[in-house]
């Protein structure tokens, strides 16, 4: 709204009030006599100006709300989805899907089975209505190590079963994988959305996801694992993690992503990964602004400006703003997503920005565990049973020009 303000005082008023300079002026001239002279030249300068003023009223509402690319804006759910939420997706003109799948989900107890149960349902959901996942494969199974958030890169045998598994789900979900060839796997009969990009890890910048937080170990992991994805998908396209924009601790802990970045790119094989991505979690637009433009310099500066780049994550939950990432009510969250939404389409050429993904589809049981703003991230509220949108969805298909 306060694009639309500024457009219509800038344009609007000058239109208004050369119509009201013209009045005066015609009384103190020749035509100041009524007359079909003067009423002509009246009704034309007002018309003129009232065309003016509609054309910048309209000029700002496409401006206000500029309309992604196909398939720009995407969802990534906090817990398991169903054709329900998928159909309320295609129904919103959402292409894309993130989904975070645990390595000790897929094989929970040895190196030599695999539970594809859960995700295959996920990706039969998304398929059957033309959304395409991405999958973030991340979290060390607990028979290979007590903290999920080792890497899995201490030795020969790890890194081994790292390449097994990421290889699996390539050759089960990619181009002509098992999943949509297979004739006795559901995706037989779908719609072929196959995976086309895979994620590699999640915020290794952060102890949440990595222990300790170790550039030189995550550059093998992507190494290994990009490796053995194009083994089975040649033209697979390879995210780097997420990277946690500003996150607080030690160095051992925690590092912002631009200093992550600079010290990732130089262990790594630069054609290992087609792509990096950035979680800016921020207070506000200007904040945002700060992470994306330094993220930027920080890729070109390492040697990365051709590489794309993902937002993988944002959001702001919409309850009441005891953080920076809570901001009061369900309005305020619709308002800050547009906010941010504007910016980062609006700069993405200059950004090299592909795609943003907002964390998260629904919100989630505020009896249940869940970081301090995960609780109200949703663009729908918590419910067993329906989808009841916020005004955070409604703002969201104006992008995408869908409905809500």
């Amino acid at each position: 709204m306060g694009r639309i303000t500024a457009f219509d005082r800038n344009h609007a008023g000058p239109a208004l009030f050369d119509v009201h300079m013209l009045l005066i002026r015609s009384d103190q001239s020749e035509f100041s006599k009524p007359g079909r002279t003067t009423r002509t030249l009246i009704a034309t300068a007002l018309l003129a100006a009232l065309t003016a003023v509609a054309l910048g009223v309209s000029a700002t509402g496409a401006q206000a709300v500029p309309k992604a690319p196909n398939g720009f804006l995407g969802i990534v759910p906090q817990e398991g989805i169903a054709r329900k939420d998928t159909a309320r997706m295609k129904k919103g003109k959402v292409k894309n899907l993130r989904v975070s799948v645990s390595w000790g989900s897929i094989q929970p107890d040895s190196p030599n089975e695999f539970n594809w149960g859960g995700l295959d349902a996920t990706v039969e959901a998304a398929a059957r209505e033309g959304v395409r996942v991405m999958p973030t494969l991340y979290a060390t199974p607990p028979w290979m190590s007590k903290r999920s958030t080792n890497l899995p890169v201490k030795n020969k045998s790890q890194m081994d079963r790292w390449r097994n598994f990421v290889a699996a789900a390539a050759a089960r979900y990619g181009r002509n994988g098992d999943f949509w060839t297979d004739p006795e796997l559901p995706g037989s009969s779908l719609p072929r959305v196959a995976v086309i990009r895979w994620q590699l890890w999640n915020e290794p910048n952060f102890h949440y996801f990595a222990t300790k937080v170790n550039p030189n170990e995550y550059a093998r992991l992507v190494d290994a694992g990009s490796a053995a994805i194009r083994k089975k998908d040649p033209k697979a396209e390879i995210v780097l993690a997420g990277l946690f924009g500003r996150p607080k601790g030690p160095p051992s802990k925690a590092r912002d992503a631009t200093t992550y970045l600079k010290q990732f790119s130089r262990k790594v094989k630069k054609s290992s990964f087609d792509s990096i991505a950035i979680h800016p979690y921020a207070a506000n637009t200007g904040q945002l602004k700060q992470i994306m433009k330094g993220f930027r310099k920080a890729a070109v500066n390492s040697g990365l400006k051709k590489k794309k780049i993902y937002v993988t994550e944002i959001g702001w939950g919409s309850g009441k703003a005891t953080n920076a990432f809570l901001t009061g009510s369900q309005s305020a969250q619709a308002n800050q997503l547009g906010s941010a939404f504007n910016y980062l389409i609006r700069d993405r050429n200059k950004l090299n920005l592909k795609g943003v993904y907002w964390y998260a589809w629904k919100d989630t049981d505020p009896k249940g565990q869940n970081c301090s703003f995960c609780y109200t991230i949703g663009l729908f509220k918590w419910n067993r049973n329906k989808l009841k949108a916020k005004p955070a969805w409604h703002k969201f298909v104006k992008y995408t020009r869908g409905r809500p």
